[in-house]
């Protein structure tokens, strides 16, 4: 049976990313429903990958348990109990909103 799992990843645009132009990367979570925790990051990594995300660290991973915690949240993009249920029944991906970043300024002296 499959579990629900939450990917944490940093990723970094690549040519026909959505994100903005001004955006040198982003933090995004990934949900999605897999066997185990290490084919949940193979597969968070191969998606974003696909949708032109280049997943740059992965520095969170862990199982979600629906019959414990509440999910649901008042914060935008995110899924609530009832869209992580379906993940984990039907399968997919679904990710959280992209929290992008600027451009490190170098500094002139």
């Amino acid at each position: 049976m499959k579990k629900l799992y939450r990917v944490d990843v940093e990723v970094k645009p690549m040519e026909g990313s959505q994100l903005p132009l001004d955006c040198a990367g982003a933090f995004v979570n990934v949900y999605l429903s897999s066997v185990n925790i290490i084919e949940a990051i193979k597969s968070a990594e191969a998606e974003l990958l696909g949708d032109c995300y280049n997943p740059f660290n992965t520095h969170a991973a862990y199982e979600l348990d629906l019959g414990e915690l509440d999910y649901d949240t008042e914060e935008e993009g995110y899924p609530d109990n009832q869209d992580l249920m379906n993940l984990q029944a039907n399968g997919g991906i679904w990710y959280g909103p992209f929290h992008c970043y600027p451009p490190e300024e170098t500094q002139v002296q």
